[in-house]
């Protein structure tokens, strides 16, 4: 495990929201049972977040950045400028790592945001698309100030032949880079791969996984002719489905070095997120492999 994993701080259990909308973050970081910290997405520009930043950490809860506008992956080189701007960014708000979704974000020389695209783009599964993206983090890294932290993105189509955790873990350990977990992305893969994610657990450096996500989700119906089965919709909006619990009963046991557990929460209501972040607790601490995490939830309570 890399020594900056190490030294990461235990943050807790969090929420993960846009800045502007319901739930309010300080309204939840003020309640009881609220989160131990926000994480958001946002702008590059700092200047549009910094007013709610800096609301949110004089209720005394951290903050973690989690944009969507960086290529992990592909051809397409990120803008010198428009890493600049996120290493200003990141230490304006003092976010502890850096992640995102290994995923296309823009499909042009420049920057862009992955609305651009209407959503992201997954990587190919496969040994040239695994060299772009080597390339791609380590682009990344060289510019911003603190470890970064790559997240297998949701997927409703799969296109390659190298299962996902090989293809992360061997990302992971050729750029010393951590890893963050979204337990409805990995159910989203099973969906789409008919592969299931723990068939190659060995290959995924699991002491790297810093940070984990829960969400909610939906299922709809594929469209493809040669096949009727339903694919997994990152929706956060929505209740979590029982498939996303039952991925997170599983993956926890497996991994030691988990910092972070987050409730990505948008759009949904207060009272809801409060019960959530309780049950999130209850089931961190019966089944966490983090004894770091763990401790800090039976401190607070």
């Amino acid at each position: 495990m890399s020594v900056m994993i190490e030294q990461l701080p235990t943050l807790g259990v969090g929420a993960s929201l846009s800045l502007s909308s319901k739930p309010d973050p300080v309204a939840l970081v003020n309640t009881a049972g609220g989160p131990s910290f926000i994480e958001y997405a946002g702008l590059v520009d700092d200047d549009a977040v910094i007013d709610e930043i800096e609301r949110v950490r004089a209720a005394g809860a951290p903050v973690l950045f989690h944009p969507s506008y960086i290529n992990f992956c592909g051809s397409f080189a990120n803008s010198s400028i428009w890493l600049e701007e996120t290493a200003r960014h990141i230490e304006m708000v003092g976010s502890s790592w850096f992640a995102q979704d290994c995923a296309y974000c823009f499909w042009q020389d420049g920057a862009g945001y992955s609305s651009q695209l209407g959503y992201f783009i997954p990587p190919i599964f496969n040994q040239a698309s695994l060299d772009r993206a080597i390339k791609r983090i380590k682009e990344v890294q060289a510019a911003v100030p603190v470890p970064v932290a790559i997240e297998p993105p949701p997927v409703t189509f799969v296109v390659g032949t190298m299962p996902l955790f090989t293809f992360f873990g061997e990302l992971a350990r050729a750029t010393d880079c951590a890893i963050l977990l979204d337990m409805g992305h990995l159910v989203s893969y099973e969906m789409a791969s008919g592969r299931k994610v723990r068939d190659a657990l060995d290959e995924l450096p699991c002491d790297r996984v810093v940070e984990v996500h829960i969400a909610g989700g939906r299922l709809e119906k594929g469209n493809n002719r040669l096949t009727k089965e339903s694919i997994y919709v990152d929706a956060h909006e929505c209740m979590i489905l029982e498939e996303t619990w039952q991925m997170f009963d599983a993956m926890l046991p497996e991994l030691p070095n988990v910092k972070a557990v987050c409730y990505e929460c948008e759009g949904v209501n207060e009272e809801i997120v409060l019960t959530t972040l309780k049950k999130i607790r209850q089931i961190v601490k019966n089944k966490s492999a983090s004894q770091s995490l763990v401790r800090i939830l039976e401190d607070a309570a």
